[in-house]
C-alpha cells in the first residue's frame, strides 16, 4: 500500500481518525485513489509515529491490517500464558514479526510491534520494519492496538 501512496496523483477520498496514543502515533482508516484511475482505490490504515525528532509513516492494506491485528491478540495470548520473558524485564513479539522467517511481507515497510516490560512499567514499542527507530507506548497493551485495528477495519468495510 506504501508504493501505491506514494504514487503520482494518489490522494485520500475519505480517512477518520480512529485513536491517538498520546503523541507518538495516531492510527488513520483511509481509503486512497488514484486520480489518473479514479476506479483504482485501496483501503487500509495509515499509522504516523513520531517520538523524540524521530518521524515514521507505515501504510498496511486491509490484509496487513488483520495479520498485525491477529498478531496483537498472538502477543496478548502468550503474554497471559506465560508472561513478559526476563522476568517481566524483557519483550514478548510474534511470528509475524520475525524477521528471519522468509514471510512473503516481510520486504514490505509495515508495522512491526514488541510488548515490553521494565521496572513496575509496561509498553507497546512500534517501529516500521526495516528501519532502526522505536516507538514507545507506554501503558499500552497488545488488546489496546488490536482493538484499534478492528475498529479501522470495521470502518474500511463501510465505505
Amino acid at each position: 500500500m506504501e508504493a501505491f501512496a506514494g504514487g503520482t496523483g494518489v490522494h485520500a477520498v475519505w480517512s477518520k481518525e480512529i485513536t491517538r496514543y498520546g503523541t507518538t502515533a495516531v492510527v488513520t482508516a483511509i481509503v486512497l485513489e488514484d486520480s489518473s484511475q479514479p476506479a483504482q482505490k485501496m483501503r487500509g490504515v495509515r499509522v504516523d509515529l513520531a517520538a523524540g525528532g524521530a518521524h515514521d509513516q507505515i501504510f498496511l492494506d486491509e490484509e496487513a491490517t488483520e495479520r498485525t491485528r491477529a498478531a496483537m491478540v498472538e502477543i496478548n495470548d502468550a503474554v497471559a500464558r506465560r508472561g513478559i520473558p526476563g522476568n517481566g524485564n524483557g519483550c514478548m513479539g510474534a511470528r509475524e514479526f520475525w524477521p528471519l522467517y522468509s514471510w512473503a511481507w516481510n520486504k514490505y515497510h509495515e508495522l512491526n510491534v514488541d510488548y515490553c516490560g521494565g521496572p513496575g512499567a509496561y509498553a507497546l514499542v512500534l517501529h516500521g520494519r526495516g528501519r532502526d527507530n522505536e516507538f514507545r507506548l507506554a501503558g499500552a497493551d497488545p488488546t489496546s492496538l488490536a482493538s484499534t485495528l478492528a475498529t479501522a477495519l470495521d470502518e474500511l468495510r463501510q465505505h
